[in-house]
Formats: C-alpha cells, structure tokens, sequence
C-alpha cells in the first residue's frame, strides 16, 4: 500500500489560504454560485487585484506567485466543491495598479522575475501543445509514491531512489558496516497515467509604440516581438493583432534551436498569468 504523507501547511501557508477564503466569501460568494453551475473543465475565475491590497497577499504574490496561486486554487475548488461542481477554476488576477505597468521595449534582463502588466499586440500564435507539469514516481520496494514538479523547456528531472526506503537502508549500513543485506533504495518507476500534463502556447508580441516607431522608421528595420507562454484556458483564444493587456512574469530562456546548458545567452520569455481585453489606460 502506498504510504500518504501528510505535513501541517506552515504559517505562511496558513495565512494565505485564510486570506483567500476570506476574498471569496466576502467578495465573491454570488460569482462562486453562479459559476459552480459552469460545465467547462477549466476556466479562468478573474479575481480584482484591488482585494489583494490590503491583504498579506499584497507582498506574498508577487515574491511568491506559485505557492500563494497554488493555495488559492485549492481554496477556490474547495468552495466549488461544496457546491457540487467538477469545474476545476483557476484563479486569475487582472486589473493591476499603475506600479505594475510597464513598456516591453524597456523590458531589461534586471526586470527578471518581476511581475508586470504590459499593453501588447499580437503578432504570431505558436501551435497549441502539452507539457510534463508534474510527474509521479512509486517505490517498487515500499509502495511510496511522490511527485516531481518539472520545469517548462528543461531537462525532465529524474527521480532516482525512494526517501523512505533511504534512510533505513543508510542505517543498516551503518550497523552492518557498509555490508547491508537489504537492496538499495534505487527501485523506482514512473507512474505514468499519475503523471500531470498542462495544455499551453506560445505567442509573439510587440506593444504600439514600437509599432508606431517601426511605422515611421524610413530604414524599415526590423519590428522587434517578444515571446510569451500561455495555459490552460487561453489556449486556442487568441487572434493576430488583437490588442491585450498581458500581466506577466519576466523570465530568461535559451536562444532557440540552442542548447540550455551550452549556451549562455538568453532571450526573456512572459510567463503569462492573465490577460485582459484591450488596452490598459
């Protein structure tokens, strides 16, 4: 039988998912019973970035977007949940404050890992495609199960030996003096319909003032575009040159048809979180 792990969420942890039940039972109660009748296996719930501010998710979004949107989605199907509904909703925040805006063309490499919100024009869309988000691994020996969370456009991070099974064959050894009877804990596969996959696509963009630059530059040089990732929902929603509000993570990825770890060079890619409709004033 697979052993279940189970930790106590830290304080931190504790504060945010407090914080986001609060949000959505005071700001979004008729939204959640609304939308608990939805059909869809994925859509995106829009949350006001203005019920953030005065909450300790104000700071603890921005410095830690995975955990602090990791926690509210929990909390967001919990309340789904109790109302009957499957549809598994993934939070999104828009309408950030001006401290947020910023112009792509200014976009530098120390801007990385900041969270921005840019106003964008669509130039190309990639063709949609999946992702290994998170793969799962069983001990072949114990039954313990885990799961490896990958990164996007990187090497597949292996797991290579059991936890559990780790610390007591380290303790046989120590007691039989490095000739321990029990095999080491390096009995481990995939399993492979556990592990979890996430639809997304590429879009190039560029913002109107290079635009408008690119228009009135008589050499005609080239018009500059910048490369961005988008999941779940809004794959396949998008069209060419439609205006977008993009609020999104800066990040650094290698240059392409390059190798990762061979090459030092690096190109900013947008981790998308949402986007919004038109222009932001």
């Amino acid at each position: 039988m697979a052993q279940i792990k189970t930790t106590e969420p830290d304080d931190e942890a504790q504060e945010i998912l407090n914080t986001w039940r609060i949000i959505f039972e005071q700001k979004y109660s008729e939204e959640l019973d609304r939308f608990a009748l939805y059909e869809e296996d994925v859509f995106g719930f829009e949350v006001q970035w203005k019920y953030l501010k005065n909450t300790p998710l104000h700071s603890i979004f921005p410095n830690n977007p995975i955990k602090s949107l990791e926690l509210g989605n929990q909390v967001i199907r919990e309340q789904f949940q109790t109302r009957n509904s499957r549809t598994r909703p993934v939070i999104r925040i828009i309408g950030f404050d001006d401290e947020f805006s910023y112009l792509l063309e200014d976009v530098r490499t120390r801007d990385r890992g900041r969270l921005l919100s840019f106003n964008c024009i669509i130039t190309n869309l990639d063709t949609p495609m999946g992702w290994l988000k998170r793969s799962q691994y069983v001990c072949n020996q114990c039954g313990s199960t885990w799961s490896v969370r990958q990164s996007l456009a990187r090497e597949r991070e292996r797991s290579s030996h059991c936890s559990m099974c780790a610390l007591t064959y380290y303790e046989e050894m120590k007691k039989t003096e490095g000739k321990a009877k029990i095999p080491p804990p390096n009995d481990v596969s995939m399993v492979v319909e556990a592990n979890v996959y996430e639809d997304i696509q590429y879009l190039e963009l560029t913002c109107p003032v290079m635009l408008a630059k690119n228009c009135d530059d008589e050499t005609k040089n080239p018009l500059f575009h910048y490369l961005a990732v988008v999941n779940d929902e809004y794959v396949g929603t998008f069209s060419l040159n439609q205006e977008v509000t993009v609020n999104a993570w800066v990040e650094l990825d290698h240059l392409p048809n390059r190798d990762f770890a061979m090459d030092t060079r690096r190109v900013f890619i947008f981790k998308v979180h949402s986007i919004e409709s038109g222009f932001k004033e």
